[in-house]
């Protein structure tokens, strides 16, 4: 497998995803836009299967990159509330970036376990102090993503003020010691 071929294959697979969905990403598809016959794909690939779980590290990897710029900029005293937030914004903009490989990255076998070590591999503040426990930690995420996945499907009114509700949910999980 070349790298570079593999990356550009993703690269378009992640647009046939995002501008197609996840029911249509397919095998025929990709090949199309990628010019090549469908048994061209497998020399890269393994399956479709294959195909959605690299790009779900693709999306994994560009929420870490995503949260270690933002938890890199954040001051010295930086508050546990700011770190949670960092989280929280980033989780969020990835998902309205990129909703469908939000779901993919979510609706396939459980992934958390890659979730948890992003964010231990990208924060600057221990994950241990940031949460007190795997379930606080565990009740942000589940919170975090029923806020998202609502959000992500408009099933909000559209007077609610989202960013608010998002201050609501780390407030709260700030609060817990």
């Amino acid at each position: 497998m070349s790298e570079p071929r593999v990356n550009e294959l993703l690269a378009i697979a992640l647009e046939v995803l995002e501008e197609e969905g996840l029911e249509n990403l397919g095998v025929g598809t990709i090949s199309r836009r990628a010019g090549i016959k469908p048994p061209s794909l497998y020399k890269q690939f393994a399956s479709k299967a294959d195909i959605e779980q690299q790009l779900a590290d693709v999306g994994f990897r560009l929420w870490a990159k995503e949260l270690a710029a933002a938890t890199a900029s954040l001051p010295s005293g930086a508050t546990r509330r700011d770190h949670i937030w960092v989280i929280a914004a980033a989780y969020r903009s990835l998902g309205r970036a990129n909703p469908q490989l939000f779901r993919l990255m979510n609706e396939r076998p459980f992934l958390g376990a890659q979730l948890i070590r992003a964010v231990g591999e990208a924060t600057t503040m221990d994950y241990g102090t940031l949460f007190p426990s795997l379930t606080v930690g565990m009740s942000f995420w589940a919170w975090g993503h029923g806020i998202l996945v609502l959000e992500l499907a408009g099933r909000f009114p559209p007077e609610l003020d989202l960013d608010a509700m998002w201050d609501t949910m780390i407030d709260s999980v700030a609060a817990v010691e």
